[in-house]
Protein backbone atom coordinates (compact mmCIF):
# COMPACT_ATOMS: atom_id res chain seq x y z
CA UNK A 1 0.00 0.00 0.00
CA UNK A 2 1.35 3.41 -0.99
CA UNK A 3 0.79 6.13 1.59
CA UNK A 4 0.51 9.52 -0.12
CA UNK A 5 1.34 11.45 3.06
CA UNK A 6 4.96 12.62 3.17
CA UNK A 7 7.01 11.50 6.12
CA UNK A 8 8.12 14.20 8.58
CA UNK A 9 11.59 14.24 7.03
CA UNK A 10 10.01 15.07 3.64
CA UNK A 11 8.05 18.07 4.98
CA UNK A 12 9.38 21.39 3.72
CA UNK A 13 11.09 23.38 6.45
CA UNK A 14 8.93 26.06 8.03
CA UNK A 15 10.24 29.59 7.79
CA UNK A 16 10.21 32.16 10.54
CA UNK A 17 7.58 34.84 10.10
CA UNK A 18 8.65 38.39 9.33
CA UNK A 19 7.83 40.83 12.19
CA UNK A 20 5.24 42.56 9.99
CA UNK A 21 3.45 39.24 9.42
CA UNK A 22 2.92 38.90 13.15
CA UNK A 23 1.32 42.34 13.52
CA UNK A 24 -2.34 43.22 12.99
CA UNK A 25 -3.16 43.75 9.32
CA UNK A 26 -4.88 46.95 8.26
CA UNK A 27 -6.40 47.70 4.87
CA UNK A 28 -7.92 51.08 5.63
CA UNK A 29 -6.11 54.39 5.15
CA UNK A 30 -8.74 56.42 7.04
CA UNK A 31 -7.37 58.02 10.24
CA UNK A 32 -8.86 56.78 13.53
CA UNK A 33 -9.41 59.31 16.31
CA UNK A 34 -8.45 56.83 19.03
CA UNK A 35 -5.00 56.11 17.59
CA UNK A 36 -1.96 58.32 18.12
CA UNK A 37 0.20 59.61 15.28
CA UNK A 38 3.81 58.38 15.19
CA UNK A 39 6.73 60.14 13.53
CA UNK A 40 8.02 58.17 10.53
CA UNK A 41 10.68 60.79 9.74
CA UNK A 42 11.23 64.51 9.29
CA UNK A 43 11.68 65.64 5.68
CA UNK A 44 14.38 68.11 6.74
CA UNK A 45 16.42 65.18 8.11
CA UNK A 46 16.15 63.32 4.81
CA UNK A 47 17.20 66.06 2.41
CA UNK A 48 17.38 69.85 2.69
CA UNK A 49 14.57 71.42 0.67
CA UNK A 50 12.69 68.14 0.11
CA UNK A 51 9.46 69.42 1.71
CA UNK A 52 9.53 72.51 -0.50
CA UNK A 53 10.26 70.47 -3.63
CA UNK A 54 7.37 68.07 -2.98
CA UNK A 55 5.01 71.00 -2.25
CA UNK A 56 6.07 72.89 -5.39
CA UNK A 57 5.73 69.89 -7.76
CA UNK A 58 3.22 67.49 -6.19
CA UNK A 59 2.04 65.99 -9.47
CA UNK A 60 5.49 65.21 -10.84
CA UNK A 61 7.63 64.46 -7.78
CA UNK A 62 7.87 60.98 -6.27
CA UNK A 63 9.66 59.95 -3.12
CA UNK A 64 9.99 56.63 -1.28
CA UNK A 65 11.73 55.79 1.97
CA UNK A 66 11.75 52.90 4.37
CA UNK A 67 10.84 53.82 7.93
CA UNK A 68 10.88 51.84 11.15
CA UNK A 69 7.90 52.90 13.28
CA UNK A 70 7.52 50.93 16.48
CA UNK A 71 8.19 47.37 15.39
CA UNK A 72 6.85 47.88 11.84
CA UNK A 73 8.93 48.34 8.71
CA UNK A 74 6.99 50.69 6.44
CA UNK A 75 7.36 51.86 2.88
CA UNK A 76 6.49 55.57 3.00
CA UNK A 77 5.78 56.92 -0.46
CA UNK A 78 4.86 60.32 -1.91
CA UNK A 79 3.28 59.91 -5.34
CA UNK A 80 0.93 62.06 -7.45
CA UNK A 81 0.55 64.61 -4.67
CA UNK A 82 -0.36 62.15 -1.89
CA UNK A 83 1.40 60.32 0.92
CA UNK A 84 1.03 56.56 1.30
CA UNK A 85 2.24 54.18 3.99
CA UNK A 86 2.20 50.42 3.60
CA UNK A 87 3.88 47.37 4.97
CA UNK A 88 7.45 47.73 3.73
CA UNK A 89 8.14 44.00 3.35
CA UNK A 90 6.80 42.36 0.19
CA UNK A 91 4.50 39.44 0.99
CA UNK A 92 6.06 37.38 -1.79
CA UNK A 93 9.60 36.91 -0.46
CA UNK A 94 10.33 39.86 1.80
CA UNK A 95 11.69 42.38 -0.69
CA UNK A 96 12.08 46.06 0.33
CA UNK A 97 9.12 47.85 -1.24
CA UNK A 98 10.52 51.33 -0.53
CA UNK A 99 13.30 50.52 -3.00
CA UNK A 100 10.79 49.59 -5.71
CA UNK A 101 9.59 51.51 -8.75
CA UNK A 102 6.57 53.76 -8.14
CA UNK A 103 4.28 54.59 -11.06
CA UNK A 104 0.58 54.81 -11.88
CA UNK A 105 -0.53 54.43 -8.26
CA UNK A 106 1.47 51.23 -7.69
CA UNK A 107 4.79 50.15 -6.23
CA UNK A 108 6.73 47.29 -7.82
CA UNK A 109 8.93 45.16 -5.58
CA UNK A 110 12.54 45.35 -6.80
CA UNK A 111 13.20 41.66 -6.16
CA UNK A 112 10.56 39.81 -8.19
CA UNK A 113 8.24 42.42 -9.67
CA UNK A 114 5.16 41.94 -7.51
CA UNK A 115 3.02 45.08 -7.74
CA UNK A 116 0.77 46.58 -5.09
CA UNK A 117 -1.73 49.43 -5.27
CA UNK A 118 -0.61 52.27 -3.00
CA UNK A 119 -4.15 53.11 -1.90
CA UNK A 120 -5.27 49.62 -0.84
CA UNK A 121 -2.25 47.29 -0.68
CA UNK A 122 -3.97 45.07 -3.25
CA UNK A 123 -1.63 42.87 -5.29
CA UNK A 124 -2.38 43.76 -8.90
CA UNK A 125 -2.37 40.23 -10.36
CA UNK A 126 -4.28 38.27 -7.72
CA UNK A 127 -6.44 41.29 -6.73
CA UNK A 128 -5.95 40.30 -3.07
CA UNK A 129 -5.24 42.93 -0.37
CA UNK A 130 -1.87 41.48 0.67
CA UNK A 131 -0.04 44.58 1.97
CA UNK A 132 -1.31 46.42 5.03
CA UNK A 133 -1.83 50.16 4.51
CA UNK A 134 -1.92 52.90 7.13
CA UNK A 135 -3.20 56.46 7.61
CA UNK A 136 -0.44 58.97 6.91
CA UNK A 137 -0.13 62.73 6.98
CA UNK A 138 2.42 65.48 6.59
CA UNK A 139 2.46 67.84 9.57
CA UNK A 140 4.86 70.65 8.63
CA UNK A 141 8.01 68.76 7.71
CA UNK A 142 7.08 65.74 9.87
CA UNK A 143 5.63 62.68 8.12
CA UNK A 144 3.41 60.81 10.57
CA UNK A 145 1.53 57.50 10.47
CA UNK A 146 -1.09 55.76 12.57
CA UNK A 147 -0.58 52.11 13.47
CA UNK A 148 -3.20 49.78 14.95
Amino acid sequence: MNDSQPTPSEQPPKRDLYPNELAEQNHNRQPRAELPWHLAFDLQDVEAGLAERLAANPDTESFAREALVGDRILAVIFHAGQWYAMDGICTHQGGPLAEGHVADGCVTCPWHGWQYELETGTQTTSRQPLQAVFPIRQNGTAVEVQLP
